[in-house]
């Protein structure tokens, strides 16, 4: 009894600690409501690893009803700070946009799943790597409000 409650101590004060740290939240950079005003839209990751950045999102369905959105994938794109140049997702070599979830038809170029009321979905996309001396980028998500200045960091 007493190991069960020293193990329940220790992983309580960890996962406080990493809480405090910020590695197991997904704490928002920006929040932007959906057009229609059904969806809040949070950009939870914005990194550059290697040669893409990768851009992490998460959509709340804020309205009382089910929703299924459907968001083109390949129609997402960053613009960096410098130049003003677009940026599209990647793609593999069948064509297929680098982002996911996918919708389940097999349709690799859509992001569409049903959403309950209150719940959330994460989903991906992987850009091109702006250039090295950019710091920002705005991102554009079809059906949201541009995302900003948003800062991201480089991982080497």
């Amino acid at each position: 009894m007493r190991e069960s409650v020293s193990a329940t101590i220790v992983i309580s004060g960890a996962v406080i600690l990493f809480s405090c740290l910020g590695l197991l939240s997904n704490a928002a950079i920006q929040v932007q409501p959906s057009l229609d005003g059904r969806l809040e839209a949070s950009l939870t990751q914005a990194k550059v690893n290697g040669k893409a950045l990768v851009v992490k999102l998460t959509l709340k369905n804020v309205s009382n009803d089910i929703l299924e959105p459907e968001i083109f994938l390949k129609d997402c794109y960053v613009a960096s700070d410098e130049g003003r140049q677009r940026y599209h997702p990647l793609q593999d070599a069948r064509g297929i946009v680098l982002a996911g979830p996918r919708s389940p038809d097999g349709d690799g170029d859509i992001l569409r799943k049903k959403i309950q009321a209150g719940e959330r979905i994460n989903f991906w996309v992987h850009f091109p790597a702006p250039p090295p001396t950019a710091k920002t980028v705005d991102l554009f998500v079809p059906g949201l409000p541009p995302f900003e200045g948003v800062a991201f960091r480089r991982e080497r």
